[in-house]
C-alpha cells in the first residue's frame, strides 16, 4: 500500500522525505507504519491487545518488506509513548528502545492522545472496522476539522485518559495536557467551544456526553494510529529526539480515578536484530 498522509500534516522533518517507522500499542487496535516524507509506504494494524507483545516486531518486518525499505534506511522511529494500556505501552517502549540500539537512529515519543486527536479522516478496513465499536456517523461542517478534539480513552467503570488538542495547518496546540481523570470531570471542566469528543471513552459515555449537548464523532478519530503520531510528530519541526532512548519511560498516568488498563507485567525487552 502507498498513499499520501492527509489530514493534519504539516510541515516538518517527517515531511522532508525522512523514512520513519511509526507505531504505538497503548489500546486494543495496535498500529505500524513505514513514511517516507508525507508517503505511507505500508502499515499493518494489530488486533487483539493481549497479541500485541507477539505481533508487533514481526508487523515491523512486513511493513519494512511491504514498503521496500532496508532496515538500515530507517532515518528514525516515532512512538506513542501512552497513557493507555500498561502492557501496550511497555511493548512499544522496550521495542523502541530495541531498534534505536541496534540500528543508532534517533527515536522520538508522542502522546498516544494526541496521535489519537490526530487520526482523523484516518481510513480504516471495513474487516477492522467490524471488530471494532467505532461509533454511528456524524454529519459535520467543513469547518470542523479546525475544532478541538477531545479523546478520552476508557480506563475502566468512568475513569478515562483524557486530552484535548486542536489543529492547524502548521502546528498542534494543546488545550487540555494528557491526565487520568473520570468522564464526570471532564463534563464537568471548563470546555472549549465546539469540542468534539473522540475515542472509545467517549463511545462508552456517548449517551451521556451527547446528553449533555456534546458531539462524538466515531473511531477511527480518537484512536491512536501510526499515521496520526506522524502527523503529530510532522507538526513538531526541529523537536530534538529523546537524549537517551534507553532511559525514556512511557507516559502512565495514575491517580485515584484511573488504574491500569491491564495487569502489570515485568518489562520485557523483544528481540529485535541488527542491520540487515
Amino acid at each position: 500500500m502507498t498513499s499520501d498522509v492527509q489530514g493534519d500534516a504539516g510541515s516538518g522533518h517527517a515531511d522532508s522525505g525522512a523514512v520513519l517507522l511509526a507505531f504505538d500499542t497503548s489500546t486494543d487496535l495496535g498500529s505500524v507504519g513505514v513514511f517516507r516524507g508525507r508517503t505511507l509506504l505500508a502499515r499493518r494494524l494489530l488486533m487483539r491487545r493481549g497479541r500485541h507483545a507477539a505481533r508487533l516486531v514481526p508487523a515491523i518486518e512486513e511493513v519494512l518488506e511491504e514498503g521496500r525499505v532496508e532496515r538500515t534506511a530507517l532515518e528514525g522511529i516515532v512512538v506513542g509513548k501512552g497513557p493507555g494500556s500498561f502492557t501496550g505501552v511497555r511493548i512499544a517502549a522496550a521495542t523502541a528502545r530495541g531498534l534505536t540500539a541496534g540500528l543508532g537512529i534517533p527515536v522520538w515519543a508522542w502522546s498516544s492522545l494526541a496521535a489519537g486527536a490526530a487520526s482523523w479522516r484516518v481510513d480504516l478496513p471495513s474487516s477492522v472496522a467490524a471488530g471494532l465499536e467505532t461509533g454511528s456517523p456524524v454529519e459535520l461542517p467543513e469547518e470542523a476539522e479546525g475544532w478541538p478534539r477531545y479523546v478520552l480513552l476508557d480506563a475502566r467503570a468512568r475513569r478515562v485518559y483524557a486530552g484535548c488538542y486542536r489543529f492547524r495547518p502548521d502546528r498542534m496546540e494543546e488545550l487540555a495536557a494528557p491526565h487520568a481523570t473520570t468522564v464526570d470531570q471532564v463534563m464537568a471542566s471548563e470546555l472549549p467551544p465546539n469540542v468534539l469528543f473522540c475515542g472509545d471513552g467517549a463511545l462508552r459515555h456517548r449517551d451521556e456526553l451527547e446528553g449533555e449537548g456534546h458531539l462524538v464523532v466515531p473511531l477511527p478519530t480518537g484512536l491512536p494510529t501510526a499515521e496520526g503520531l506522524h502527523r503529530v510528530h510532522a507538526l513538531h519541526p526541529g523537536e530534538p529526539p529523546l537524549d537517551s532512548a534507553s532511559r525514556w519511560q512511557p507516559e502512565y498516568l495514575r491517580d485515584s480515578s484511573a488504574r491500569p488498563m491491564a495487569p502489570r507485567m515485568a518489562e520485557s525487552q523483544p528481540r529485535v536484530g541488527g542491520p540487515r
